[in-house]
Parts: structure tokens; sequence; C-alpha cells
């Protein structure tokens, strides 16, 4: 029984299509939807976010030597911009399944990481998320959040095209 949903939103085509799906879904099983947007500050603003490590708690955010206080402006506008990706799509589902319990939530790492922690924390049925369409170069080299949501959930995890 699917009674928790987890959609990862980032503002792109198929973010939307995954927010449709998991509405749908919801829809039909009378189940809550919490929207996630993950935004992960740029390395040379001072964080360094290692994707490459296994362990979940090695992906937070962690402060580098050279960090520079000006820098904190970059990241608050950064934060706003991803504020209103989640506002926006927030906004659309509430439009369109208003009976649904629809809520948000924002954080900050690197995405994969911080989606199946809060699927896993959270006991979450299901995992919806867009394909994010990278080159297939840059997915052979990093991989695609979308796959690596995929391989490490606990949880089944639909990827919308």
């Amino acid at each position: 029984m699917i009674t928790k949903i987890l959609v990862g939103v980032d503002g792109s085509e198929n973010s939307e299509k995954a927010l449709d799906y998991a509405l749908e879904i919801a829809d039909k099983f009378s189940a809550s939807v919490l929207i996630l947007n993950v935004f992960q500050p740029p390395p040379e603003f001072g964080y360094q976010i290692n994707p490459l490590q296994q362990s979940p708690s090695s992906a937070y955010p962690q402060r580098q030597i050279g960090y520079q206080p000006n820098t904190d402006s970059v990241i608050d506008d950064l934060r706003k911009k991803h504020e209103a990706i989640l506002s926006k799509a927030t906004e659309r589902a509430t439009k369109l399944k208003p009976a649904l319990k629809i809520t948000a939530e924002l954080k900050e790492g690197y995405p994969p990481t911080q989606i199946v922690e809060t699927a896993t924390n959270g006991k979450f049925d299901l995992i919806v998320i867009g394909h994010r369409g990278n080159s297939q170069i840059k997915e052979l080299f990093l991989g695609s959040t979308s796959e690596s949501v995929a391989h490490q959930a606990r949880c089944p995890v639909l990827i919308a095209k």
C-alpha cells in the first residue's frame, strides 16, 4: 500500500512530469506527498561535497579553508531560486489536487543523498523523480541524480522521462 510519496523537483520539464505522476498515484491511493527540492552550493563558493563517497553523512556541505564570508549572499541567492522552484511546484500540486495532503521541504547538500535519506527517515513508500537528461558522457562519469537515487533507495523509485 502506498501512503507516503516523496517527489523530487528541480524546476526541469522532467521534474514537472515526476510531480504529475506522483500526484496521480497519490490521488489513487489517498497518499500524502512531500515535494522535495535539494540545492547543492557550487564548490567554488567554499563548499565541498564528494558525491563519490558511499557514506550519506559524508556528503553534507563542509566549509573549506578558503571560505570567504561574502559568498553567503551568493548562497542566499541560490537558496531563493530553489525556494521559488519549490513554491511553484507546491502551488501547482495544490491547485491540481486540493484534496491531497501536500507538504514541501528544501534541503541543502548532495541531491541523491538528501533524497534517499529523507525517504528513508520519513519511511516513504515511493520516490518519484524526473530523469535529468544529462549527456550520456556526463552520466557515464558522474551518474545522474535519478540513477543514484534508484541504486541507493530502500523503496521503489519511479523515474519520469
